[in-house]
């Protein structure tokens, strides 16, 4: 079963953990390698390779400290969000539930933004290629899905998640727009810079200018 990076996680540990695991498989098969080792550990935390391992611990030992939400600010937020941005956060939870994953992550609230935006077109989002099914493909080639989850476990929003919601509203706010559509979700997650969906949504071709200057994304018409 694959367990979750700390938000803070430090790389000497992990190459002690491969050490100590190396010691474990020589036990059984004494031509085991280092790599063998690390291959084992790196998969058990949901990446690919030791490679993929270290690149995430970098980054997440690099990022600012996410901003905690309070329940209070979360609460005032939502209300301002269209029903469209809030079918978006039900469809994230979803997301999350269908591959295992405890906490709603970046990319989960971008699947949920796709599939609340389904029936909506906008040409620059079209020219990214960018749909729920695309966006799951690029989410499972580089994080490990895991069981299901019953939909009675309560799944939370992660810092990450929070932060980037936090910077939707501030993009709102940018524009005088009273109202938290999904577009602004969308530059939320993009101005959280670190986070997976992010960096597809980069790999897809969106920036934040063109999104901020797409009008028909903006103004997101009522569901």
């Amino acid at each position: 079963m694959s367990s979750d990076l700390p938000s803070r996680p430090n790389l000497e540990h992990l190459k002690k953990q491969a050490k100590q695991r190396l010691r474990e498989l020589r036990q059984k098969d004494p031509s085991a390698q280092l790599a063998d080792a690390q291959h084992q550990i790196a998969r058990e935390y949901g990446c690919l390779n030791w490679a993929q391992l270290k690149e995430q611990v970098q980054s997440l030992a690099n990022q600012p400290k996410p901003l905690a939400v309070p329940t209070e600010a979360s609460t005032a937020l939502f209300a301002r969000f269209t029903d469209r941005a809030k079918r978006a956060t039900f469809f994230s939870r979803f997301e999350a539930g269908q591959v295992g994953h405890p906490a709603i992550e970046p990319e989960h609230l971008l699947l949920g933004v796709l599939r609340a935006r389904l029936g909506l077109a906008n040409r620059l989002l079209e020219n990214a290629h960018l749909s729920p099914d695309q966006i799951r493909a690029d989410v499972g080639a580089r994080r490990v899905a895991r069981e299901p989850l019953s939909n009675l476990v309560i799944i939370a929003f992660s810092d990450e998640t929070k932060r980037a919601i936090q910077l939707g509203a501030a993009e709102a706010d940018r524009s005088s727009h009273r109202d938290i559509g999904t577009a602004h979700l969308l530059l939320g997650i993009l101005r959280n810079e670190s986070s997976l969906a992010a960096a597809i949504m980069r790999d897809h071709g969106l920036s934040l200018d063109a999104v901020r200057q797409d009008g028909d994304l903006l103004n997101e018409e009522p569901s």
